[in-house]
């Protein structure tokens, strides 16, 4: 059995690869809604544009929490190791 330590560690990068996929989802709702409208005007291509640019973000920044969760398990792994 792992030290506590090393489980926290892994606890909270599964927790931060959890969060990752709920920020990734963000849009999907939103986008979805969207797409189901019959709309139209001045606007809509500015809207769906920026629908588009929000989930490139939450796709970046969710990349980046998955980045920081696997370096944490990295962290945990390289603790186990040295004990």
């Amino acid at each position: 059995m792992p030290p506590p330590e090393v489980e926290e560690m892994q606890g909270k990068a599964k927790k931060l690869r959890d969060f990752a996929d709920h920020v990734e989802k963000l849009v999907d709702e939103v986008r979805d809604y969207a797409g189901k409208m019959d709309w139209s005007g001045p606007l809509t291509d500015r809207v769906r544009g920026e629908i588009g640019t929000w989930r490139t973000r939450c796709s970046e920044t969710a990349g980046k929490i998955r980045d920081e969760a696997e370096r944490l398990d990295k962290a945990a792994t390289d603790l186990l190791n040295q004990k």
